[in-house]
């Protein structure tokens, strides 16, 4: 037996040693230009062009207060506003979508699953000029409502789906309990599905969050003030203020990196866990 399981062994390393080697690899691939981009704003301009693969020799901590003097903060400020009505609103939504479909028996559910499905097959990019001339007739055209309601509608559909699919892995027995003890179908939601869904919640928020911070086109089509615009929009107008100050248009990068890495490094175990629960049950 201790003959087999050494064998067995001997022959799993190979596999072992290659899948380490790969997920090394792909470690290396994404950490390295996080590393440089980190050590480069830190440096002064000659020593970006003269010596982009070293250590700073002296470390100039001083540039992320200047890129934040640039104007950075009134752009992370509509960013963090922008994301957090967007995602509140989708997760919210599409969780109430997601447990109608679950939890209802009605004429055309199949339908109205499959045009939800089919919002996933339609690019953004598609649907600009029209959406604009919606922009402009329902004058919420240069508001932050025109970014907003785009990044809601386009969130939804794999918002729906991924909530639809954990909801359906929670017993209808608790619904049915629940609604003999008096509660209605807005208190079932609230009370029984939705704290049960919390890692789906926690998956979709987390995705959701991502697609809009990094968002651009939408706030380049629909806002042209930039009093409005976001981070990835207002990068581009701060690095042309800069000039060829370029260790401080990284520092500016930096800076809008950390809060959605931030975010997820603290969700990341809510976030695996809703992606791959449905599967796992």
């Amino acid at each position: 037996m201790m003959r087999r399981r050494s064998r067995l062994a001997l022959r799993l390393a190979p596999a072992k040693l290659g899948a380490l080697t790969i997920l090394t690899i792909l470690a290396v691939v994404t950490i390295y230009p996080l590393a440089w981009l980190l050590l480069n704003s830190l440096k002064s301009s000659d020593a970006l062009f003269e010596r982009s693969w070293a250590l700073p020799t002296t470390w100039l901590w001083h540039n992320y207060p200047e890129a934040w003097r640039y104007g950075l903060g009134r752009f992370m400020a509509n960013s963090v506003l922008i994301t957090g009505v967007s995602v509140v609103a989708i997760v919210l939504l599409g969780a109430l979508a997601a447990f109608v479909l679950v939890t209802r028996r009605f004429r055309g559910r199949g339908l109205v699953t499959a045009i939800v499905l089919g919002g996933l097959i339609v690019p953004p990019e598609v649907s600009l000029f029209p959406l604009f001339k919606i922009m402009v007739l329902l004058g919420i055209y240069n508001t932050y409502l025109a970014m907003i309601a785009p990044d809601i509608a386009y969130g939804l559909p794999f918002t729906v789906l991924l909530l639809r699919a954990y909801m359906t892995q929670i017993p209808p027995e608790m619904a049915e309990a629940a609604t003999m003890d008096g509660a209605g179908l807005l208190r079932c939601f609230w009370h029984v599905y939705l704290p049960l869904a919390r890692p789906a919640l926690a998956a979709a928020a987390m995705v959701q969050a991502m697609r809009v911070w990094n968002e651009f086109v939408f706030a380049l089509t629909f806002v042209s003030n930039d009093a409005l615009h976001p981070l990835t929009v207002g990068l581009t107008t701060f690095g042309d203020s800069l000039n060829t100050n370029w260790p401080v248009l990284l520092a500016g990068l930096v800076i809008s990196i950390v809060p959605i890495l931030v975010v997820f490094l603290l969700m990341q175990r809510q976030f695996m866990r809703g992606l791959t629960a449905g599967a796992l049950k």
